[in-house]
């Protein structure tokens, strides 16, 4: 079972599927900034993916350097803050790259592209000045690198629209009160959080039913 966070933290990705709209579940964005729980074991292959994103990363990284850029990587990248409401915003960004008046953040993705994708690298371009010493004063542009393509973000993106979206998603995740749950199987198969803390956790697809309407 569960047990309550001292506060509430969260990890930039819990934070930016639900910012995207690529998750319904509000609740699991909540439950999972304010409890450390026991997860559902995962059949994701981690080690494939780790190799094929540490590759993915490190070629974008040499190819920067070899074009005169000073490269940071991830632990390097590694930010919290804190906001007035008491709850933590903690990420990892994977790349900064810097060179003369250029400061460009780059999060590398294996999978196929999604929107919360570069909402996650639009988070980096604002948290980063703010919390890391290389980054202090820049202006970050961004990037997410995919295999075969490259998605850039330019700084004015991080306009007043994405500020008042993550404020009001930090929000919701700092409330003392749970947001309603919406189980579905579409959701809750790839979601971490087992039956034992949430009894609403729908296991299988819905079953077809045979009909006259066509």
């Amino acid at each position: 079972m569960a047990k309550p966070r001292s506060g509430t933290y969260v990890w930039v990705s819990w934070l930016t599927k639900q910012m995207a709209g690529e998750e319904s579940c509000r609740w699991r964005l909540w439950f999972k900034a304010n409890n450390k729980f026991d997860k559902i074991p995962s059949d994701f292959d981690l080690a494939k993916w780790t190799a094929d994103h540490t590759q993915l990363l490190h070629s974008r990284a040499e190819q920067l350097r070899a074009e005169g850029y000073a490269v940071y990587l991830e632990g390097q990248n590694d930010f919290r803050m804190q906001g007035s409401s008491g709850a933590t915003l903690s990420g990892k960004a994977d790349i900064v790259a810097l060179k003369d008046g250029d400061a460009c953040v780059i999060d590398c993705k294996t999978g196929a592209e999604r929107h919360s994708d570069k909402l996650q690298v639009l988070l980096y371009m604002l948290a980063l000045p703010r919390t890391v010493s290389h980054c202090k004063g820049r202006e970050l542009r961004g990037e997410v690198q995919y295999r075969d393509n490259v998605v850039g973000i330019a700084p004015s993106e991080v306009d007043e629209a994405f500020r008042e979206k993550l404020r009001s998603h930090m929000a919701l995740a700092a409330s003392n009160e749970a947001p309603a749950k919406a189980p579905s199987y579409s959701e809750c198969r790839f979601c971490d959080i087992t039956s034992a803390d949430c009894p609403e956790r729908v296991e299988e697809s819905t079953a077809t039913t045979e009909t006259d309407l066509f």
